[in-house]
């Protein structure tokens, strides 16, 4: 019998892991499994259990699969069931992200971040944007890429001097070092390196790693982009490792502001009844906005 669930709780007796989990019903389940496996509360696997007859029915799981093994289409569908999800599907975000991509005219900047979107795409298009404070779902992350993708193409046209080559290329790679920075969707929470060293740190690095292997060290293309990711956090009080200091960069700073804090005040706003004030906006300084 095949149960796919999130575990709410563990805890042990007669020698044995009791997992708590609800189904894809929302249903609860008790299911006992060897101490050893390595169950963790807060994320989703599939069981295969056995029902067992003694004093009352139990069900002990003899296989299980994490769905954060499964193929990306497969692990989108069946955390959707579980954890909210963004407005966009997989089909679209992926969409979206590549058409931005291959707008992107300039060889070295196309390859170096065709390389690296391709070797993240698993965790890229389901990850959340971060743990707490904006684009919190499953394809958070890709979303906020596609809402600052959306942006830069009205500052292409209103701003001619700005480089979309290295606005679409730095939009794409920004956040990209969140794929290692955070753990994932089930039970968000930062990782050693994403504790030591940041998203800004680690993206630049893997920029600098691409531009290697493909044999663009030497480029300035490179020095542009690692620019832009250790600076789109803009100031060093939040987290930037220097101030933006190319047009793209200090556009990517901008961009990626505002469409960090306009979708949290928009979902906010969706949860505010008229004439009443949102709860306190993290993003926006810890204020609230009136609801006209």
């Amino acid at each position: 019998m095949q149960i796919i669930g999130k575990i709410v709780g563990i805890n042990t007796s007669d020698g044995m892991l009791n997992l708590s989990i609800v189904d894809q019903e929302n249903a609860p389940w008790n299911l006992k499994a060897s101490l050893e496996l390595p169950f963790q509360i807060g994320h989703v696997y599939i069981f295969e259990v056995e029902k067992n007859y003694k004093e009352r029915i139990s069900y002990t799981v003899e296989k299980y699969q994490a769905v954060s093994d499964l193929e990306l289409e497969e692990r989108d569908r069946i955390l959707r069931i579980f954890f909210p999800g963004s407005p966009y599907s997989l089909e679209e975000s992926k969409r979206i992200v590549y058409d931005a991509l291959n707008n992107i005219e300039n060889k070295i900047v196309h390859d170096i971040t065709k390389a690296l979107l391709e070797a993240n795409e698993n965790k890229f298009f389901v990850y959340p944007a971060a743990s707490r404070m904006h684009h919190t779902y499953v394809g958070g992350l890709a979303y906020h890429t596609i809402g600052m993708i959306k942006l830069a193409e009205t500052f292409i046209m209103n701003y001619p001097y700005l480089k979309k080559d290295y606005l679409y290329a730095g939009i794409i790679l920004h956040d990209l070092g969140k794929t290692k920075e955070l753990s994932g969707i089930e039970a968000t929470e930062y990782t050693v390196d994403g504790q030591l060293l940041g998203h800004l740190v680690m993206g630049a690095l893997e920029i600098s790693k691409a531009a290697e292997r493909l044999g663009y060290g030497n480029a300035p293309e490179v020095r542009s982009l690692e620019h832009m990711l250790i600076s789109h956090h803009g100031q060093p009080q939040f987290g930037a490792a220097k101030r933006p200091m190319t047009p793209e960069a200090v556009a990517l700073w901008y961009i990626d502001t505002i469409d960090s804090k306009f979708r949290v005040l928009g979902e906010e706003l969706n949860k505010t009844e008229s004439n009443h004030f949102t709860d306190t906006i993290g993003v926006l300084d810890k204020v609230k906005i009136f609801k006209e």
